[in-house]
């Protein structure tokens, strides 16, 4: 009889963020409520370098939940029933594979409603930044619903690339743009981390953030509330996706005949003062 590992491996980009890092917690925090354990691996940075997963198969795990994968998550699911047909698997996040079970979260939505939101306040110079090595700067879901929403208003589309998410490197990336010609009126930020470096950034240039410039970040970490000008944010469902994930992926573990289960979450737009105080000599 095989001895259980009691593991799961939990599968994701380590690359490291502020969302990602609220992620894991709660899955340590979910896992460390059971008989279970996590064994953490970077699966992309494995991907990207060897277009396998050898390495991250060796560890004996009783499952897999795989957040945000990008790069290996659809080669992932398409090949699990060669490469692991007995191993219990769930993927979850902005990335999934519909050949499993898998919770998703809509962030085209999110970014349309965060559009919505900024043409209804008069924005009419919107901006999307994201950094240069995202892979993001000019596709994605969230691109795709900034392009659509510019153009359906007649607008034109303005990608600010920069070279990382600290302040200083957005900084450099805004005063580079902002010496271009008229600036934004709005930054429609990739990520969280890129609209808090903004924030920083903006006010030490003695830009107001919320009336000369409006931000909006994604995935609603805890720190867009906490700053001088609150973010307006795209929260991501970190709880209700963990939770579901883990629900999944332990319905496979105790019966490995079970029916997929597939759901997909929808973000919710916070709009706070950082996109709020439009100021019409801005227009």
């Amino acid at each position: 009889m095989t001895r259980k590992s009691g593991l799961v491996g939990f599968w994701m980009c380590l690359q490291y963020s502020r969302y990602r890092c609220q992620v894991l917690d709660r899955m340590r925090m979910l896992l460390g409520q059971t008989e279970l354990a996590m064994a953490v691996t970077d699966i992309d940075e494995e991907y990207h370098w060897d277009r396998c997963f050898t390495r991250s198969l060796r560890v004996p795990v009783e499952g897999i939940i795989a957040f945000d994968a990008s790069d290996s998550i659809e080669a992932l699911g398409q090949s699990y029933d060669r490469l692991a047909p007995s191993t219990p698997f769930v993927s979850m996040g902005s990335y999934w594979s519909s050949a499993k079970s898998y919770v998703g979260t809509d962030l085209k939505s999110g970014a349309q409603d965060a559009m919505d939101h900024l043409l209804q306040t008069g924005r009419k110079r919107i901006s999307y930044l994201a950094p240069w090595n995202s892979g993001l700067i000019d596709k994605g879901v969230r691109y795709e619903a900034y392009v659509e929403r510019m153009q359906a208003a007649g607008l034109t589309c303005d990608t600010i690339s920069a070279q990382g998410v600290t302040s200083a490197l957005v900084g450099e990336a805004l005063s580079e743009r902002m010496a271009c010609g008229p600036g934004p009126d709005a930054i429609l930020c990739m990520n969280d981390d890129l609209a808090l470096a903004s924030s920083v950034a903006l006010t030490r240039a003695g830009v107001k953030v919320g009336s000369d410039i409006a931000l909006v970040g994604f995935d609603g970490i805890a720190e867009t509330e906490d700053c001088p000008c609150p973010i307006t944010t795209v929260k991501q469902p970190i709880n209700e996706m963990c939770d579901l994930a883990l629900r999944f992926l332990r319905a496979q573990m105790e019966d490995p005949r079970a029916p997929l289960q597939q759901q997909v979450l929808k973000p919710t737009l916070v709009i706070r003062t950082s996109s709020t105080g439009y100021s019409p000599n801005n227009s």
